[in-house]
């Protein structure tokens, strides 16, 4: 990720403030009362900026994390590793962070509140920050903003704070910190991995993976977490060979790209992407595959973009910045980042490590140190933005809030319930549960409360499909499958039942 700009942007909407909280505390309220995720040690009080997965929302999580691994890993035939969290001080010297990953703090003179100083000038005057610490200086003073907390206190100068969890390994407490990202992992794992695994550029590796930023003042739940989980891939290359196997396949597709100095984004292809000298074909691939991912996992592509990065934003070492940003209720969320980051990493690891990372071309008769294009997306916010999105009003037809996901991202793809809970119709309800789970369908069972309160709840959590199970299955054999998003019905042999379901899953049927 940016480490100048260590924490991404989220630019809140003034005008649409009361929609958006009123929204925004809906979807909140429905996530924690259907256990999509809860403030940690809740019974504490909690610390802000932690949040556990409940038993709905870790499902959510994993299927997001599975199908991230299938398209970006598996599909390319690519690799994947896992590094430890805990890291030594003298890898983030190398890669930068020790000294600039810092995001800018003001304290307020009279009640000593610490506070993000970009976001406050950006919420308050609707500006983009330059980087530049004497910038928000002069903003503040030249506007007279006071602390928001206790609405009069003066505010200090700006300054930098480093954002990383300091902490001690061993009897002596060598200097240490948690990770702030999951790439540098990749980087020093480079050389063995290399060498074990065909010793041939290109090579990619992807890594899943907890990350800890200490943030200076977490809000908007999943949006700006201490602890989060990313989802990065690194592909190393001979800088001499930009040609992409499998471009040819999607050259022709289009996302909708904001370009520099731009108002709106606009519907481009692969091949315009390159000639605007947006991104390389490499890059661009992956620009095209996360475009498709994030389509496929059931995000708005009209509420989304690509924003290629301004000069003043990009890092010196990156020849370009591509995020991906999302419309939300709340603001506009960036969600992912896509870099090519040449040597930098590679190049910075040798200089401090004193060893020498460079690899042998064949081909070229020489070594040399690969060039990187980096993949970095977060999980956390990528589940803000889809209960955003597939989030359902009441309405006449459902008398409840839902959420209208992908089967592929619902936390079950059926449930399952007796029409009563007794015991004669519990009983064969339990065994159609287990029969569909052998069939290779993630089945929730519960008959527990009204069947109606039941329908509810699994629209609640977005299950696309429930089966009842009723006195006439007893009699006859069918079943009664109920689809989510109109409520109809339909009657089923219990025997066709999940082939039925894994068809209307392909052709995503979900109303009757």
């Amino acid at each position: 990720m940016n480490q100048e700009n260590s924490s991404a942007k989220v630019e809140p909407r003034p005008s649409r403030r009361g929609v958006a909280t009123e929204l925004h505390e809906t979807i909140f309220e429905l996530a924690l009362n259907r256990s999509f995720f809860m403030p940690s040690n809740e019974i504490y009080g909690s610390v802000s900026g932690f949040y556990d997965y409940g038993p709905i929302g870790f499902q959510i999580k994993k299927n997001l994390e599975n199908m991230w691994r299938k398209k970006f890993l598996v599909e390319e035939g690519f690799l994947e590793l896992q590094s430890t969290i805990v890291t030594p001080e003298i890898v983030l010297k190398a890669s930068g962070h020790v000294e600039k990953f810092t995001d800018p703090v003001v304290s307020c003179k009279k009640c000593n509140t610490k506070l993000r100083a970009d976001h406050l000038v950006e919420r308050a005057l609707n500006v983009k920050w330059d980087m530049k610490l004497e910038s928000i200086d002069k903003l503040i003073r030249d506007n007279g903003l006071k602390c928001p907390s206790c609405k009069e206190g003066e505010l200090s100068d700006a300054y930098n704070t480093n954002l990383m969890f300091e902490t001690g390994i061993g009897a002596d407490s060598a200097h240490a910190f948690l990770r702030p990202e999951t790439a540098q992992g990749i980087f020093t794992s480079f050389p063995r991995v290399f060498r074990n695994h065909g010793s041939k550029l290109p090579m990619a590796v992807g890594q899943i993976g907890r990350s800890f930023r200490n943030e200076i003042s977490p809000r908007k739940g999943l949006v700006r977490m201490r602890e989060f989980t990313q989802m990065e891939l690194e592909y190393f290359f001979n800088p001499s060979k930009i040609e992409m196997e499998g471009f040819d396949e999607v050259k022709d597709t289009k996302v909708r790209m904001l370009k520099r100095g731009a108002e709106k984004p606009e519907w481009i292809t692969g091949t315009q992407m390159i000639a605007d000298g947006i991104a390389n074909q490499i890059m661009t691939y992956f620009i095209i595959k996360e475009w498709e991912y994030y389509v496929d996992v059931g995000l708005n592509p009209d509420k989304m973009w690509f924003r290629h990065l301004g000069e003043n934003e990009t890092p010196h070492y990156s020849q370009s910045n591509v995020d991906l940003e999302v419309e939300t209720s709340y603001g506009v969320v960036e969600i992912s980042g896509n870099a090519y980051r040449t040597d930098y990493d590679l190049s910075q690891h040798k200089k401090f490590s004193g060893k020498d990372l460079e690899v042998f071309i064949q081909d070229e008769g020489k070594k040399i140190l690969p060039h990187v294009v980096e993949v970095s997306m977060g999980v956390d916010r990528l589940i803000f933005c889809l209960l955003e999105h597939r989030f359902r009003e009441k309405s006449k037809e459902k008398e409840w809030e839902w959420f209208d996901f992908p089967p592929a991202v619902a936390p079950y793809e059926v449930a399952v319930f007796p029409l009563m809970k007794k015991p004669e119709l519990r009983e064969p309800a339990r065994e159609i549960a287990v029969q569909l789970r052998d069939a290779g369908l993630n089945t929730q069972f519960s008959y527990v409360g009204s069947i109606g309160k039941r329908y509810a709840r699994a629209d609640e959590a977005g299950i696309p499909y429930a089966v009842t199970i009723d006195y006439d299955t007893l009699e006859d054999g069918t079943v009664t499958i109920r689809f989510r998003n109109d409520g109809q019905q339909e009657r089923v042999k219990k025997e066709e039942l999940a082939e039925k379901l894994k068809k209307y899953k392909k052709e995503g049927k979900f109303t009757l």
